[in-house]
């Protein structure tokens, strides 16, 4: 997989028709989108088209798989989105009606992802993200990745996305346990034990 290619990034909303107030949804995912965007920036940032998706694209295979994984930690809506990551070239389509139109195989690609997200989440409910590229044999182990990543971030308590989100931005443990009111060893076993410090160091070695 070449890692100079660009990733395209297809967002999804789960369970969006279900939802009471769909403005205050729209809001909140959108928020959602923006602090991801903050802690991982994309080359092209999230906009919203058509339905409950929104799209961005980063520069790398890696850069993409940071974004999912810090979307996994985010105390609201985060876990209401699944994400198709697509790689391939991707760029503007020519059109006299709009001036946004994409397209390209990272596009292709990562539609495909986000219809095989949803395809596998009848097998695997806590599944949120897939990889596509022009290689399927080398996406094998980026999406065994995933599937194992996201079982165990499934199972993280609030208070351990907490605390894996604050030392992920760079915080220390030190200063984590101060924001919560807890003690540095406190905030160590939490994650030692949720196993959300494994989660941790992964956002760090794909920087």
């Amino acid at each position: 997989m070449d890692q100079d290619a660009p990733v395209a990034l297809i967002a999804d909303v789960i369970g969006s028709r279900q939802q009471a107030d769909r403005a205050e949804l729209q809001r909140g995912v959108e928020a959602a989108l923006d602090r991801i965007a903050e802690a991982v920036p994309p080359t092209a940032p999230f906009r919203a088209t058509v339905g409950d998706e929104f799209q961005a694209v980063y520069a790398t295979r890696n850069e993409a798989l940071r974004a999912t994984l810090f979307a996994g930690l985010l105390p609201q809506h985060g876990d209401l989105l699944r994400f198709g990551l697509g790689e391939g070239e991707v760029g503007p389509v020519p059109s006299a009606t709009s001036p946004d139109i994409q397209d390209g195989p990272g596009w292709w690609h990562a539609r495909e992802a986000i219809e095989k997200v949803e395809d596998q989440q009848s097998r695997f409910p806590f599944l949120r993200s897939w990889y596509v590229s022009a290689a399927p044999r080398q996406d094998t182990p980026v999406n065994a990745y995933l599937l194992t990543r996201d079982q165990l971030m499934a199972g993280l308590s609030v208070r351990a996305r907490d605390y894996a989100r604050g030392v992920a931005q760079g915080d220390s443990q030190k200063t984590v346990a101060a924001e919560y009111g807890v003690s540095q060893p406190a905030v160590s076993k939490l994650l030692r034990d949720s196993g959300a410090h494994a989660v941790v160091e992964g956002f760090r070695m794909f920087s």
